[in-house]
């Protein structure tokens, strides 16, 4: 038997475009040129996008409740809500424990989901 053939996930490199941008090729300027930047707009997986979207969309566009001021000291406020992230923990497992199909632990998922996936990003314009 012969030895055994070794397999990657990753697809192979584009050997046509490691040749064109070898040291020497880039020195004497035969590299080719990076595309121009998208100026309107451009398709992503099949979805059309403007270049001047935001990434991430500011809580009160999304209809969700900002628990912190627009102007804060991050550091304070990412240990205020990570305070409140352990108390809404012990709470839910208090209602676990002592009543598990109370209204209550739905109550608590929803602020626990508001303080964790929500508020838990910084604002994107800074």
């Amino acid at each position: 038997m012969g030895e055994p053939q070794q397999v990657s996930a990753l697809s192979p490199p584009p050997v046509h475009y490691m040749k064109e941008y070898m040291n020497e090729n880039i020195q004497e300027g035969l590299a080719p040129k990076p595309p121009p930047p998208i100026k309107d707009s451009y398709m992503m997986f099949v979805c059309q996008f403007q270049c001047d979207d935001l990434i991430i969309h500011p809580l009160e566009n999304q209809s969700i409740k900002q628990l912190h001021p627009l102007q804060f000291d991050h550091e304070k406020e990412l240990r205020n809500l990570h305070m409140s992230i352990l108390i809404n923990f012990l709470d839910l497992f208090d209602i676990l424990i002592r009543s598990p199909g109370s209204i209550k632990r739905e109550e608590k998922l929803e602020d626990l989901k508001l303080l964790l996936y929500m508020n838990m990003n910084t604002d994107p314009t800074k």
